[in-house]
């Protein structure tokens, strides 16, 4: 039985899916971080789902894979290797069930070893389709084919490209209602980004037809296996390529091991691919005219088809596009999967126009290469008249920063750009630099570290009166200016405006770490850590803790899936949302558990309460699919699935606030209402944190409660810098241990008897860090200032923080800035004991 071939292509399809997620799963383990966020903290659900069912989807996957060969099975040169395919899968298959793998798989070098493994059913694939279909294929013994059908489907495909995409960034600024771009900066825009698609495409053009050109050297029996030799290798260049920068650098995963593992994946993704070509093939289809017919086997259809069949397809394929980028752009992670979906979406394009062109004229090489050199000269013409970069004192063009903009929402000119704008990286100064922050980011396990002691204090004082209960609630992602005490525009969180006007105000409050994976350990560090997920045991870095046990706190904490690596032990420990996994934390049942706990308790002992609830967390809310909650309507700028959940949250809170008072708690308590840090909502067509150290990311709001007894002893500025990592050192000032211990790690309290005492903790600038990558920044300026370095996208960037302005770096400026952000790192490494 021969499967028809759209049946065979959607269970290769299949087949491959699970074997992408498997491997992908294991790579996600190996890399510290991402198994933090995303094994251990769930951060996709539908990745744990896949996890707890992975051996059962082994059998489905295995069926599928068996199905494409049964012909083999049954007869042909490939028969031994499908038998011993089929056998192997069941065995593999019995071993899954009676011993799960992936939920077992460790944070370290095992991980990958089992990547490898999961990958040998594609080259084993691959094995039998060769062996056994190789002598189906006839190939043509004429001249080889025109390099005009290479050329007509480079141009073609570039403009269709430039130009869908165009179409997609005009609909999304239209939707976004706040980056509309005048006609002329639509003109530069669009010139830009069909010269740069026009370049990337024709660059493949010549690639190709370089392929081509020596294939035929060979003479016409051989030249369209070389071809095909060669095409697949340019792909296996390809896939290499996009694997190492598009997907493994943004999750942190690079160096020699990843390159291996780059180009191991990218080997057997296209022979895979290939393999699965080779089955395509008809005795009826006839001989290849060339390699590329074999390489875009599954787009050939189009060769004969009529064209309102050619028009549907190509329709079906922007529409798709569209639709996944639309999807991806919520919830990304530095645009690694837009870029994905651009990078396939390329290929298809390519892959769509060269079928199409099968009967393309002959055209003279001096056109083509003309053509190619022209546009080229075009595009070096742009770069000059241009610049991308501010160059010195230069400012950036107005074009310069409307591409930039541009780029935000066209994620193919983005991705295009990427490869052809210059970087920092590859001058001495810049990749030393990179290298530097890259060594310092995302420590691995392999580099021992041992826990330091932390001491906010010397010496330990014995409590004179009865201590308050503290209150901590931070709410995951939470942004200032969708509070009303921050932003007069907000008319939805009238309890949170009441909380703070009988509360402190921190007016520039921000994170030291733009994501959770090192934010909300810093609260418990109280201070600056080392970029390390995590060094263990955590306990001697965990201050606050120290101060709970030694104030005889009980405390009641929602154990999230980072604070059960930060907390140890604890008498008096009392879990809070036992039976909920992290990403499913919500701020009202949570706030129902403990008023429910409170009424029942008649403990005198001082309570503690920590959580962090997640409702409003990018992935969160693009798992309820971005729906708005019953209420009324957001004013305009506002995204209403954020400012939604934001509004009941408030409600939530503000009953929670009037049980406290009810009861005689509200007058006895520290209660502070912050946020692990910000995140984009749709500004230049950002989304999310992971990486960015935008303004709207790193500045967070910070509310604190103090009983009228402690409000009385103490004085504040609110207006000076605050981190949300002085909260720790801030209650061991009020519990009375004094002074805190000042260094360039430790934060500060921001409660003090004088503000005298203040003047001696603060400082010139502040480092700030993404939790997953290596990107820094400098807060300076009174917290106005924001310069970030980012070592992901080899760019800098210099901000205004209140009204988010991007403004430009000198080089004077961008060296002092580099060399502060240097020095604080290496004080951090110090501190720590990192060789």
């Amino acid at each position: 039985m021969t499967l028809p071939r759209p049946l065979l292509l959607l269970a290769r399809a299949a087949f491959a899916v699970y074997i992408l997620l498997t491997v992908g799963y294991c790579l996600l383990t190996y890399i510290p971080f991402t198994y933090q966020q995303v094994n251990l903290g769930g951060l996709l659900p539908w990745l744990t789902t896949f996890t707890r069912l992975h051996a059962y989807l082994f059998f489905a996957a295995w069926a599928v894979a068996l199905l494409t060969i049964v012909p083999d099975l049954r007869r042909g040169p490939a028969r031994p290797l499908a038998f011993a395919f089929a056998g192997a899968g069941l065995a593999g298959g019995i071993a899954l069930l009676l011993h799960p793998l992936l939920s077992r798989l460790s944070n370290d070098r095992s991980s990958l070893y089992w990547f490898l493994v999961f990958l040998l059913p594609c080259f084993w694939l691959a094995a039998i389709d060769f062996i056994g279909h190789r002598r189906e294929l006839r190939w043509s013994d004429g001249p080889p084919e025109s390099d005009a059908r290479i050329f007509g489907a480079a141009w073609q495909a570039a403009l269709f490209v430039a130009f869908t995409y165009a179409a997609v960034v005009f609909v999304r600024s239209l939707m976004a209602g706040r980056e509309r771009f005048p006609a002329r900066a639509w003109g530069a825009a669009l010139l830009w980004s069909v010269t740069s698609h026009l370049l990337l495409f024709l660059v493949a053009f010549v690639l190709l037809a370089l392929v081509a050109a020596l294939a035929a050297l060979a003479g016409e029996k051989r030249h369209s296996r070389l071809q095909l030799l060669g095409g697949a290798l340019a792909a296996v260049a390809a896939a290499w390529f996009v694997l190492r920068t598009v997907v493994f650098l943004p999750i942190s995963f690079t160096g020699a091991r990843a390159s291996l593992i780059a180009l191991v994946s990218a080997l057997a993704l296209v022979a895979y691919a290939l393999g699965t070509n080779v089955r395509l093939v008809r005795s009826a289809d006839g001989p290849m005219p060339s390699g590329l017919t074999l390489l875009f086997m599954p787009f050939r259809f189009l060769e004969n088809a009529r064209w309102p069949l050619r028009l549907g397809f190509l329709a079906a394929v922007v529409l798709v596009t569209a639709w996944l980028q639309a999807r991806a752009t919520v919830f990304d992670w530095e645009f690694l999967f837009q870029k994905l979906i651009v990078v396939a979406y390329w290929g298809v394009a390519f892959a769509s126009f060269y079928a199409l062109a099968a009967r393309a004229r002959r055209r003279s090489p001096w056109l083509m290469y003309g053509v190619a050199l022209a546009v080229l000269a075009a595009y070096v013409t742009l770069a000059n008249l241009e610049p991308r970069q501010p160059v010195g004192e230069i400012r950036a063009s107005p074009v310069a920063a409307t591409l930039d903009s541009y780029a935000d929402y066209d994620v193919s000119f983005r991705t295009v750009d990427d490869l052809f704008a210059p970087s920092q990286a590859g001058s001495r100064q810049g990749g030393s630099f990179y290298s530097f922050l890259a060594d310092n980011t995302n420590i691995p396990h392999s580099r021992p570290v041992a826990p330091v002691d932390i001491r906010l204090v010397q010496n330990w004082t014995a409590a004179t009166v009865p201590q308050p209960n503290i209150f901590i609630f931070v709410i995951d992602s939470l942004r200032r200016d969708y509070l009303a005490p921050y932003d007069p525009d907000v008319d939805f969180t009238p309890n949170i405006a009441a909380f703070a006007r009988d509360s402190v105000l921190f007016r520039d409050a921000f994170t030291h770490y733009g994501g959770t994976g090192l934010s909300e350990p810093a609260i418990w560090v109280g201070g600056l850590m080392l970029h390390k997920q995590y060094v263990t045991p955590f306990a001697p870095m965990n201050a606050l803790q120290k101060l709970l046990q030694h104030e005889n706190y009980q405390e009641w904490v929602s154990r999230d899936a980072i604070l059960e690596t930060v907390l140890g032990p604890s008498p008096g420990a009392g879990d809070l949302d036992a039976d909920s996994s992290t990403m499913n934390y919500d701020f009202c049942t949570t706030l129902d558990e403990v008023t429910t706990r409170l009424r029942e308790r008649h403990d005198p002992q001082p309570l503690f309460i920590y959580t962090q609830p997640q409702n409003i967390h990018v992935s969160v809310i693009s798992r309820e699919g971005r729906s708005t909650l019953p209420g009324a309507s957001y004013p305009p700028g506002f995204d209403p699935p954020y400012a939604s959940r934001v509004r009941r949250m408030d409600g939530c809170f503000g009953n929670f606030i009037a049980f406290l008072k009810q009861q005689g708690i509200y007058d006895n308590s520290i209660i502070i209402l912050t946020s692990d840090h910000g995140d984009s909502l749709g500004e230049r067509g950002r989304w999310g944190h992971a990486y960015a150290l935008f303004p709207e990311i790193v500045r967070i709001p910070l509310i604190i409660h103090l009983p009228a007894s402690l409000r009385s002893q103490v004085v504040w500025d609110a207006d000076n810098t605050a981190f949300v990592s002085d909260i720790t050192p801030s209650l061991y000032y009020l519990l009375g241990q004094r002074p805190v211990e000042r260094n360039g790690i430790y934060g500060r309290p921001l409660f003090t008897s004088t503000l005298e005492e203040q003047k001696d903790y603060q400082a010139g600038s502040y480092l700030i860090a993404s939790s997953y990558g290596p990107v820094y920044g400098e807060l300076s300026g009174d917290g106005q200032d924001l310069y970030v370095v980012d070592g992901v996208n080899y760019k800098d960037y210099y901000f205004r923080v209140d009204s988010g302005r991007q403004l430009p770096i000198s080089d004077d400026f961008r060296t002092r800035q580099r060399a502060l952000i240097r020095d604080q790192i290496t004080a951090i490494g110090r501190f720590y004991g990192l060789r």
